[in-house]
């Protein structure tokens, strides 16, 4: 489906490239549409990406124009010395990870052999085609910014889908089917908030923010635990004073886990559980015992849980998650 975002796309790469073109026309240049190539190419989908990029194909250019300039003296501005170029410099943009300069750079060197030259005036055309058409591309991108406001809302909907989960296997059995649906739904939105954390940490050209990237880590590791006790709550068969005791205690986790809440009343909740149902004489029964033992394990993960989110609080430098611009 085609959204505004891709529109805005369509307009930056539009409007580049015609702007590189017109410069590389008004300064006289032969092959000014490959300036307009050249910024197509150039625009990424982050900042920092697009600097990375523009820096990696400078670098490559500088060494095609001396294997350019060694093969087309020793084979002259024919098949033959541009073969032997390519090759050449084919071998040393896989060796340094410039694979994605290939095609642009090569294109500039091609321009060489149907000159069928290589002085100073080509040379000079080809640098002011590359550095115009890269320049224009990095400009068009220096207008983006982190997306904070669409940060706060995936996060938003990360915590309410994570609380509607832990609800859902609190009433198992019934409610684990609803769960592992919500589960589901929590997996798609945590990729694509992570994704939007380390887009908006390359948008940004001081310290990149990763205090988001490490909250999303820190759900997806919260998902995969509770993702495990509702696979265990599952094979709970026998309907206890201790599974009554679980659901509640699972309950209360949902109902009282929040952003801002050290898990501290809640660790000790989940200590106090396990302390009474050790106290608890042995189960008679085959089908109890089992249903026991699968309770005590739910009890360990779901401790591992909310460790999980206290460890994430003790290494905050405030002490809270506030700073995770998130509502």
């Amino acid at each position: 489906m085609i959204s505004r975002e891709h529109c805005i796309m369509g307009v930056k790469v539009a409007l580049g490239a015609a702007a590189a073109i017109g410069l590389a026309m008004l300064l006289g240049l032969e092959y000014a549409s490959t300036a307009g190539i050249i910024t197509v190419l150039s625009i990424m989908g982050t900042k920092r990406e697009t600097l990375r990029i523009a820096r990696g194909r400078l670098l490559a250019a500088v060494c095609a124009g001396g294997i350019a300039w060694v093969c087309y003296a020793l084979l002259g501005f024919t098949l033959a010395g541009f073969t032997a170029y390519l090759f050449l410099f084919a071998v040393v943009c896989y060796a340094f990870r410039w694979a994605y300069a290939l095609t642009l750079v090569s294109v500039l060197v091609s321009h060489f052999m149907a000159m069928g030259r290589m002085d100073a005036p080509a040379v000079l055309n080809e640098a002011l085609l590359f550095l115009i058409g890269t320049g224009v591309g990095v400009l068009v991108n220096l207008h983006l910014r982190a997306d904070e406001e669409a940060m706060r809302r995936h996060l938003r909907t990360v915590d309410e889908l994570m609380r509607a989960a832990m609800h859902a296997v609190s009433r198992a059995p019934a409610g684990l089917e609803e769960a592992q649906t919500l589960l589901t739904a929590l997996g798609r939105e945590l990729t694509q908030a992570e994704q939007l954390a380390v887009d908006n940490a390359d948008n940004t050209f001081g310290a990149a923010p990763l205090y988001p990237v490490r909250y999303v880590q820190m759900r997806s590791n919260q998902r995969k635990v509770l993702g495990q006790i509702a696979a265990a709550m599952a094979d709970v068969t026998a309907h206890t004073p201790q599974h009554e005791a679980v659901c509640a205690l699972l309950e209360r986790v949902a109902e009282d886990y929040s952003r801002d809440n050290d898990v501290s009343a809640l660790l000790a909740a989940v200590h106090a559980v396990l302390e009474e149902m050790r106290r608890q004489a042995l189960p008679v029964e085959r089908t109890e015992f089992e249903s026991r033992a699968v309770l005590y394990y739910v009890l360990l993960r779901t401790e591992d849980f909310l460790l999980l989110k206290r460890q994430f609080y003790e290494e905050n430098t405030d002490g809270t998650d506030e700073h995770v611009h998130a509502g």
